[in-house]
């Protein structure tokens, strides 16, 4: 049973990864020192984000600044990235915090650890980063039958999902197969063979969740393209779209995947110890027939002991909400 309230709670709402005005991955973040721990979860589903988070005083304040916890529209989850780059924003366009330009680290305690995010601006944020080192690369290339569970979650044939990339050597090729990796959450990362594929993938929610669950994930699939093959010198540029079970909707930006798609190509060499990668995600249509879909660009980097994210985040409105429930 919630506990009843009727008290005015401040807000900010952001746009994360959002290159141009109302793109990128909308976030509502919330103070939520007064709101009952038993409301979060249903705040969260009324306000039908893919996230929402709720920003407390940290447990000690010489290691974190805030802590944060996380809301999906399914449950509280430990870490993901567009929500700590969000909140991080937010809490110093509000004066929760103070920004002093042109670089303010906010160090945010969450369920997975102390997470500093880095913000940038010339007078106010504008840029995020977050930087961590739980990555790890916990599961093998799946290139048995098991790909079969991928074929009605994503509207392909099994065959798309094997990409063939040259290597250096003229006579050699790596051959790319989903796998599950951790940038912060388990994550199965599944390459396409070209960007119109991405483009037209014909996703089934339902087929995603059974999918997730067998090959291992426990926060979403993110399939990706290679716009020209990797090299080095030039940012790795890669066009992807985001599916899991806890978001019914597309998720237009997901930082945790492109910290964890990071990870993956720096394991098999084709992300080299600072060298950029360039993720444009997002659906290519929105929910309304002839409305366009939300487009994001993430930037990510991986040495093989940490990974970074960083984008663009833009404020949209922000206040105080009268809650009565």
């Amino acid at each position: 049973m919630v506990t009843p309230m009727k008290r005015s709670v401040p807000f900010v709402w952001v746009d994360v990864f959002a290159e141009a005005p109302f793109g990128g991955n909308p976030l509502a973040v919330l103070d939520g020192q007064e709101i009952p721990e038993d409301a979060h979860l249903l705040l969260a589903r009324e306000l039908s984000l893919s996230e929402t988070t709720f920003y407390l005083p940290p447990t000690d304040p010489a290691t974190a600044d805030l802590r944060v916890r996380i809301f999906t529209q399914a449950k509280e989850i430990p870490f993901a990235g567009h929500p700590l780059l969000g909140t991080a924003v937010a809490v110093l366009l509000s004066g929760r915090l103070p920004f002093h330009a042109p670089q303010t680290t906010v160090r945010l305690e969450t369920a997975m650890g102390i997470v500093p995010v880095t913000v940038t601006g010339s007078e106010l944020p504008e840029r995020a980063q977050f930087s961590h080192d739980r990555i790890s690369v916990p599961g093998s290339p799946i290139g048995d039958e098991r790909l079969a569970w991928l074929s009605p979650a994503l509207g392909l044939s099994m065959d798309r999902f094997k990409v063939r990339i040259a290597t250096s050597s003229a006579s050699a090729e790596q051959l790319l197969l989903p796998q599950v990796v951790s940038g912060g959450a388990r994550q199965l990362m599944v390459p396409i063979q070209t960007v119109e594929e991405i483009e037209d993938l014909s996703a089934s929610y339902r087929d995603v969740v059974v999918a997730e669950k067998a090959l291992g994930a426990e926060l979403g699939i993110l399939a990706f393209a290679f716009r020209a093959p990797p090299r080095e010198g030039a940012p790795v540029q890669v066009r992807a779209r985001f599916f899991a079970y806890d978001a019914p909707n597309e998720d237009p930006a997901t930082g945790s995947a492109a910290a964890s798609l990071a990870v993956y190509l720096h394991h098999h060499r084709l992300l080299q110890p600072g060298q950029a990668l360039e993720i444009d995600q997002g659906p290519p249509r929105g929910p309304i027939e002839g409305a366009p879909g939300r487009r994001s660009l993430l930037r990510a980097f991986c040495d093989g002991t940490t990974v970074q994210v960083e984008g663009r985040v833009r404020e949209v409105l922000q206040g105080e909400m009268r809650l009565q429930f």
